[in-house]
């Protein structure tokens, strides 16, 4: 019971993070890709710095035992395939539907146009690929292999830790007075801060990592579960994901100005997206993570997956934004 708690408590909070932050609209999302607003690359750095800290406090003081994400592969052409073409998908899904697995449901308890479409897309994909994966099982990697940065050029975590933290202040603060951003209630680094906190408590809560696509999976573990008459498994993830549309729905109550930036509402048909939500979701679960499990999570904990997961994303989108 205590874990569904914690669960749900930091569902709630990052939730309420994201609407607070401004990063949950989906022209924010579009034009980041498009490179003519930078709001979600200074959250998501922001964020990303807080979850580093985070993480090496945790792991010094031994609070708990927090792993770097392994790589994905299928054997199709190398140990990072399924990072690379799971990224690109999820690149492709955010820039065609401007919404990342966590800003669906936020767009959701917005009631932004097509998020109905959208969680639908994402669900379907949950489903397919629970049955996908039983066919196409990724090749597990050798516990020998190294999967961390730090592991790979031979640094101390505390030195890497550093070099990282060193890097996104400096992207930060050039971005911050460089960069083309619209405006929002929150500045993108306070935004992120907020989200910072949400890891947190999900550190010291939940004793976990942030991370939002594998509630899809399970939602379609659960579905399978029904289907075949066997007992319905008992999930976490599904618990967090409520707290996500409830936080999110929350704040938007007590703060109703947070709901500008969710307009002028996304202009894609229903079909359109529903092809986005599926290619965003399933693309993440390929990839073993999405933008939170990834790019806030992921790359905090130094994980060459991670990265190159981020970057095939980012990839995408751009491609996506600037030609549809």
């Amino acid at each position: 019971m205590a874990s569904y708690t914690a669960s749900l408590a930091t569902g709630v909070t990052f939730g309420s993070a994201l609407t607070l932050s401004g990063v949950a609209g989906p022209y924010i999302i579009i034009n980041q890709f498009r490179l003519s607003d930078f709001h979600m690359l200074l959250t998501f750095l922001t964020a990303s710095a807080c979850s580093a800290a985070t993480f090496v406090i945790a792991r010094h003081t031994g609070f708990v035992k927090i792993s770097c994400k392994k790589n994905n592969s299928f054997s199709w052409f190398g140990s990072f395939d399924g990072n690379i073409v799971g990224g690109l998908l999820m690149g492709i899904g955010m820039g065609l539907t401007g919404a990342c697995p966590g800003t669906v449901l936020v767009q959701a308890a917005a009631g932004v146009s097509g998020s109905k479409a959208l969680v639908v897309g994402g669900l379907l994909a949950g489903i397919v690929f629970v049955k996908w994966q039983q066919q196409n099982r990724p090749v597990q990697a050798r516990e020998s292999k190294k999967h961390s940065v730090p592991e790979i050029i031979g640094w101390s975590d505390a030195a890497a830790s550093l070099s990282y933290e060193a890097a996104l202040l400096s992207m930060i603060l050039a971005a911050s007075f460089f960069a083309p951003r619209g405006g929002s209630l929150l500045q993108p680094v306070g935004g992120g801060i907020l989200i910072g906190l949400a890891q947190v408590l999900s550190v010291t809560a939940a004793r976990k990592p942030l991370g939002v696509s594998s509630a899809y999976e399970d939602a379609g573990k659960t579905f399978w579960a029904f289907v075949d008459g066997k007992p319905t498994p008992t999930i976490e993830s599904l618990t967090f994901a409520g707290g996500i549309l409830i936080g999110a729905r929350l704040m938007m109550q007590l703060v109703p100005k947070t709901l500008e930036v969710f307009y002028p509402n996304r202009k894609l048909s229903t079909p359109a997206t529903l092809v986005g939500g599926f290619a965003l979701i399933f693309g993440a679960r390929m990839a073993g993570g999405c933008t939170s499990g990834h790019g806030i999570s992921g790359m905090s904990l130094m994980s060459l997956s991670s990265f190159i997961t981020v970057s095939c994303m980012f990839a995408g989108g751009i491609l996506t934004a600037l030609v549809v």
